[in-house]
C-alpha cells in the first residue's frame, strides 16, 4: 500500500511538474509573441574595407543591420572624412545591402553639452553625410533635462537632409531610463528610440524592464549587449525579446571598445544573430 502511495505521488509530482514547464513556455511565449527585431549596429570600425570584401566588418553589417550608427571621431569631426564619404555612398548605392538608415554619433555628456554644440555636431553630419538621424550618447535620464532633450530631437527633425527623408533619433540611457521622456505631453522627448541595458552579458543577466514599458511598442527600445560568446548568443536575443526590446545588437567584442569591429565569425555568430532577430520569438 505504501508502494502505491508512493508511486501515485510521485506521477502526481511529475504531473505537475509538466503543467509548470508547459505554462512557463506558454508565458514566455507570450511575452515575446510578435516581437521580431531591427539590429542596429554601433559600427564604430574605420571603414578602411569595402562592405562587398566578406573579410571586411562593413561586410557584416552590410548584411544584416538595419540600422548602422557612424562615428568618425567621437562625433562628426572637424571636416568630411574620404573614407566615411565613400562607405555612405556605397551603402547608398547598394541593391543587396540592408541597411535603410545611417545614424550620426553625437554625445551629450549627460546634459552638459550644450544645445548649440550638440546641433553643430548634428548640422555637421548633415553636411558632410547626409545621414539620416543621430544618435545622441551619454543621455541623461533627469526628467529636468526633457526639454534639452526635446529641443535637440527636434533640431534634427527640422534639419536633417537624409536622401531617405528620415530623422531617425535615438536617446542612449544605456540603462532603464523614466516614463517622462516618453509620455504624450507637452514636455517628452520625440525620439524614435531609447538605449534601455548597455553592458556586458553578465550584467545582462540581472535585467528586467521597467513596468511602464509593456505599454510601448517594443520597436521604441534597444538593448545593446556585448562580451557574449557563441554559445550565449541564442539566449541573449531570447532574453532582449521577453524584454521587448524591439531592437538589438549582440556582440562577442568585450572592452575596452566593443564596437571597433562586427561579431564574428559571419558564417555563424552574425548569422544566427540576424535570423533570430527576425524571428518572432
Amino acid at each position: 500500500m505504501a508502494t502505491t502511495t508512493t508511486t501515485t505521488l510521485t506521477k502526481l509530482a511529475l504531473s505537475l511538474t509538466l503543467v509548470h514547464a508547459v505554462c512557463a513556455s506558454r508565458q514566455i511565449l507570450q511575452a515575446c509573441a510578435g516581437v521580431s527585431q531591427y539590429i542596429i549596429a554601433p559600427s564604430y570600425k574605420w571603414p578602411d574595407c569595402s562592405i562587398t570584401t566578406p573579410s571586411c566588418p562593413w561586410y557584416s553589417f552590410s548584411n544584416g543591420a538595419d540600422i548602422v550608427i557612424i562615428n568618425p571621431n567621437s562625433g562628426p569631426g572637424t571636416s568630411a572624412s574620404p573614407e566615411f564619404e565613400t562607405l555612405v555612398s556605397d551603402i547608398r548605392a547598394s541593391n543587396d545591402t540592408y541597411i535603410t538608415t545611417i545614424l550620426g554619433y553625437v554625445p551629450t555628456n549627460y546634459g552638459a553639452k550644450s544645445e548649440a554644440a550638440v546641433n553643430a555636431e548634428t548640422d555637421l553630419y548633415n553636411s558632410f553625410y547626409n545621414v539620416d538621424g543621430i544618435f545622441f550618447d551619454e543621455a541623461s535620464i533627469n526628467c529636468s533635462l526633457t526639454s534639452y532633450y526635446s529641443n535637440i530631437v527636434k533640431h534634427v527633425q527640422d534639419t536633417t537632409m537624409s536622401p531617405t527623408g528620415q530623422d531617425y533619433t535615438i536617446l542612449n540611457w544605456g540603462t532603464n531610463g523614466p516614463e517622462c521622456f516618453l509620455q504624450t505631453t507637452s514636455g517628452n522627448v520625440p525620439a524614435d528610440n531609447f538605449v534601455t541595458f548597455e553592458n556586458s552579458h553578465a550584467s545582462y543577466a540581472s535585467y528586467a524592464p521597467l513596468a511602464y514599458m509593456a505599454n510601448y511598442d517594443p520597436a521604441r527600445f534597444y538593448h545593446i549587449v556585448y562580451n557574449v560568446t557563441e554559445a550565449n548568443l541564442i539566449s541573449t536575443m531570447t532574453k532582449s525579446k521577453q524584454s521587448r526590446a524591439g531592437r538589438v545588437y549582440v556582440t562577442n567584442d568585450d572592452l575596452p571598445n566593443p564596437y571597433n569591429t562586427a561579431p564574428t565569425p559571419f558564417t555563424s555568430y552574425w548569422k544566427a544573430q540576424v535570423a533570430k532577430a527576425a524571428a518572432s520569438c
